[in-house]
C-alpha cells in the first residue's frame, strides 16, 4: 500500500507547476511596475521642471529594471530546468513554492532600494531577498537532480554537477553583498548588477552518449 502511494506521489506532472509558476512570476513582474509612481506636478511648471521631477525617479526606475531582469532570468532558468524533468513530487512542489515566495517578495525590497538607493538597510534587505531566492532555486535543483531522481535519465551527470555548482555563485555573491553593505553600499550595488550577467544565458542541456543509441 505504501509502495503504491509512493509511486503515485512520484508520478505527478510538471505541467501544472510550470503553469502556476508562470502566473505567479507574471504577477511579480506586474507588481514591480506598480511601484513607479507618477510625480506630482505643480500647475505652471515648465518643461524643464517636469523633466527634473521625472529625473528624481531615476533610482526607482533603475531598481525596477534590475529586478525585472533578475525575475526574468529566474523564469528563464526555471523554464530550462523544468524542461529536463520527467516527473515531479510533492517535495518538489513545495520547494518550488518556496522559490515563488521569495520572487513574489522582490517588489518590496525593489521599491525600498529605489527610494533609498544608498541606505545600508535597504541594500541589505534587497541582497538578502535575492540571496534567499537563489538558495531556494539551488535547493530545488539539488533535490531534483540528486535526491528525487526527477530528471530525464539521459541528462549527463557531469552536467548536473556543473549546473548545481553554477547555482552557488548567486548565493555566494548575494551573500557577499549583504556582508559588504555596511562597508560600502556601492560594492553591493555593483554585485547586484554583476550576478544577472552570470545567469543571463541558461546552460545548454547535455545528454549522455547512450541517449542517442
Amino acid at each position: 500500500m505504501a509502495d503504491k502511494k509512493e509511486q503515485h506521489d512520484h508520478s505527478l506532472s510538471t505541467s501544472r507547476i510550470e503553469a502556476f509558476s508562470d502566473g505567479v512570476i507574471a504577477i511579480a513582474l506586474t507588481l514591480l511596475v506598480l511601484e513607479l509612481k507618477v510625480p506630482m506636478l505643480v500647475a505652471g511648471e515648465t518643461a524643464a521642471q517636469v523633466w527634473h521631477d521625472l529625473s528624481q525617479l531615476g533610482p526607482e526606475f533603475i531598481s525596477f529594471v534590475l529586478s525585472f531582469f533578475v525575475i526574468c532570468i529566474f523564469w528563464v532558468n526555471h523554464h530550462q530546468f523544468f524542461h529536463t524533468l520527467e516527473k515531479a513530487t510533492r517535495k518538489l512542489l513545495w520547494l518550488n513554492n518556496l522559490l515563488l515566495f521569495w520572487i513574489c517578495f522582490i517588489p518590496f525590497p525593489t521599491a525600498f532600494l529605489g527610494r533609498y538607493p544608498t541606505n545600508v538597510v535597504a541594500v541589505i534587505v534587497y541582497g538578502s531577498v535575492l540571496c534567499a531566492a537563489a538558495i531556494s532555486f539551488s535547493l530545488m535543483t539539488y533535490y531534483a537532480m540528486f535526491k528525487g531522481n526527477l530528471m530525464e535519465r539521459h541528462v549527463d551527470k557531469k552536467e548536473r554537477k556543473s549546473a548545481q555548482h553554477r547555482s552557488y555563485w548567486g548565493i555566494l555573491l548575494y551573500g557577499l553583498s549583504v556582508v559588504l553593505a555596511p562597508l560600502s553600499v556601492f560594492i553591493s550595488l555593483a554585485i547586484f548588477c554583476i550576478v544577472p550577467l552570470i545567469y543571463f544565458v541558461p546552460r545548454r542541456v547535455v545528454y549522455s552518449d547512450h541517449a542517442n543509441g
